[in-house]
């Protein structure tokens, strides 16, 4: 029952509710998709590949960087949102460890690989550059999700 505009106890608890049940779904839909962060992880292995060879200029890092940058352009139109993830605390944490990640694979990638001379240690490289950064990716859309849905 409504007073001067005012919504009764009842009716406010419903509308909250509603709210959230819409932020719940919306946090769903402006996830990226597992093929977007696949796609983004194998563009962080090809710079960690490019630098590990200590040629900036080789092909490798031409095609993951415009690679990176085509994907960042394309997410609005990818999930259909204008969501960002380096908005909310949650996920620019996680960013924010991704880019140490990344930052530390590149820098030390060239001296593993200029140390050992390995095949063996290089593909592992590259595979922990894929596989973490992948596992970050994963874990940043949950944090803008589990944001959005909290209305954060």
């Amino acid at each position: 029952m409504e007073r001067d505009g005012a919504l009764s106890p009842v009716n406010a608890q419903e509308q909250l509710d509603a709210l959230r049940a819409d932020g719940a779904a919306v946090s769903t839909r402006t996830s990226a998709p597992l093929w977007y962060l696949v796609a983004q992880s194998l563009c962080i292995a090809g710079f960690v590949f490019s630098f590990s060879l200590d040629n900036w200029q080789s092909l490798g890092f031409v095609i993951a960087a415009v690679a990176m940058v085509l994907l960042g352009m394309l997410r609005p139109a990818i999930t259909g949102t204008r969501a960002e993830p380096w908005v909310y605390r949650r996920s620019l944490t996680i960013g924010a460890a991704q880019l140490g990640f990344v930052v530390a694979l590149v820098v030390l990638g060239p001296l593993l690989v200029s140390l050992a001379d390995s095949a063996v240690l290089f593909g592992a490289l590259l595979v922990v550059a894929f596989g973490g950064s992948l596992a970050l990716g994963i874990a940043m859309e949950r944090a803008l999700a589990r944001s959005i849905a909290e209305g954060e």
